[in-house]
Parts: structure tokens; sequence; C-alpha cells
């Protein structure tokens, strides 16, 4: 009894992280307030378009009861800066999710907020909504952190990545920093994107197609043989494991924020990309 009331009065939050090769990692916490434990929350990251993406709240019962777009660029003055807009939903929401609140419209922000242009380190909050009777008072935190390098809180890991499919190298630079977390991807011109976790994904249309062993990836797709490396270990907490993938090959990262610094003036942007996320949502549809 004494842990249940503690747990009333602490504060909920909870955490989303995508970290980018191109020097950029987001934390966006969700601070529920002191709920009373009588409704329960849980928060979605899901992928709106390539600089945006949904910040969605669920109750109990999988109802929407908020959601807000945020969009994310690199800030024209100084490209180590974003800029960050949260912005209500609209039309395209409402296509994607049309019984997200049992048919009707969901609760979103009144108008635009513009945030930054943020450097490494700095945050924003936003407050977002109130539930009355239930202690549940919404807001988040945004925080932006760039050129992180070695980042590995996460159990898979892409570092220097180096590829080459069915024994021929994939041409281009490999990206510029490491990314980690439960999921990683990453991006081939001309092939579309590659995700892997390191066990089964329930719901998603993933293939138990290799293996890891230390910093060596090797994998078939669609009868492709796939051979990666790393500089550093993919797998943070053991040396070799099994290698779950999920092919898409229309995915193509877009918006300025995924391109790494030195990258934004280029004529062509289409270079191996990696990234990493807690959620697949940021990345699949």
């Amino acid at each position: 009894m004494a842990a249940a009331a503690l747990m009333t009065v602490c504060r909920a939050q909870v955490s989303s992280i995508v970290s980018l090769s191109s020097g950029i990692q987001l934390e966006i916490k969700a601070d529920f307030g002191q709920p009373t434990g009588e409704q329960k929350l849980t928060v979605e990251m899901a992928r709106a378009s390539g600089d945006s993406f949904y910040r969605i709240f669920y109750d109990q019962n999988k109802l929407v009861v908020f959601a807000y777009e945020l969009a994310v660029e690199r800030a024209a003055a100084d490209p180590n800066a974003l800029h960050l807009t949260a912005k209500p939903t609209e039309t395209e929401f409402a296509s994607r999710y049309p019984n997200a609140d049992a048919g009707k419209p969901v609760p979103s922000l009144s108008s635009d907020h513009e945030f930054g242009p943020l450097i490494s380190g700095k945050s924003a909050d936003l407050g977002l909504f109130e539930i009355p009777g239930m202690g549940t008072k919404v807001s988040e935190t945004i925080k932006v952190t760039t050129n992180q390098g070695r980042n590995t809180a996460g159990p898979l890991r892409l570092s220097d990545l180096h590829c080459s499919v069915d024994r021929s190298a994939v041409a281009g630079p490999p990206p510029p920093t490491a990314v980690s977390g439960r999921f990683v991807m990453f991006y081939l011109p001309g092939k579309g994107g590659y995700f892997f976790a390191s066990e089964p994904v329930a719901g998603k249309p993933f293939v138990n197609a290799g293996t890891i062993d230390r910093n060596h990836m090797r994998f078939n797709v669609e009868n492709e043989d796939y051979d990666c490396t790393t500089n550093a270990a993919v797998l943070t907490h053991a040396d070799s494991g099994e290698l779950w993938v999920y092919h898409d090959p229309s995915y193509k990262p877009s918006g300025n924020w995924t391109l790494a610094p030195e990258r934004l003036t280029r004529s062509s942007a289409d270079e191996v990309f990696t990234a990493a996320s807690d959620s697949l949502s940021w990345w699949l549809r």
C-alpha cells in the first residue's frame, strides 16, 4: 500500500530519443504531472513527414486524448542549431488516424509554437493539456544535442558503417557520426531503408535474416547478401546475436536535419544515412 501511495504523488515522465548520423540527438521528455492513477497515459512518436513527426497521447482505452506535430530543421544562420515548430494536427493526421478518438476530433494545439534556434545542450518547454480531477498536467521538454560523437545509450550501435551487397562495396563515405538505440537503421541510395532489431518485433514484418558477431553484421534480404562492418561492437551488451531485419525499398531520409552540416551545401545529399530510435513508429508508418 505504501508503494502504491508513493506512485500517486511522484511525477510521471517518459522519454523518447532519436539519434541521427547527421550529428543530432533529439530527446523529448513528457511530464504527466501528478496523476492520481485513475487514468493512464502513454505517448507515441510517429513519423509525419521527412522533417516532422507526431506526438500522440493515448489513454488506457487506446483512444487519443491529444496530439500535435513537431517540425525540425537546421537553423539557416547556424547549421549546428535546430529550429523547432510545434503545430496543430490537421487533415493529414485525421486521415491517417480516422478513429483515433472514437470518431471525435482529436484535441491539439490551438496555434503554432516556435522554439530556437536551439544549440547543443539547450532545451525548450511546451505546455500541452490538463485532465481536470485526475492530477494530470502534461508538458514536454525538448532537448537538443549536436555532434554527440559515440552515443552508446542502446542495445544496438552503428559507427563508421561500411557495407557491401553481393560482394560489391556500397559507394560513398560512411555516415559521419555513431548512432545507437533499441532499433537502428541505415539507408542505402537506390535501395531504401533497412531497419534492425536484436529480437523479434511484435506486429512488424521483421525476419530473422542474419547474425551479429562483434563489429560484423551479415544478412540476406530478397536474395541479396549484405556484409557490413563497423569500428565498434554492434551489440552493446553481448558479443554476438541474431539480426532481425525489415527492408523498405521506398524509404528515403528527407528534411535538412538529417544532413550533417558539411553536407548541407552539396548538390546531391543522397548518401548513406544511419539513425537510431527507441520506437519504430518514428520511421515506419
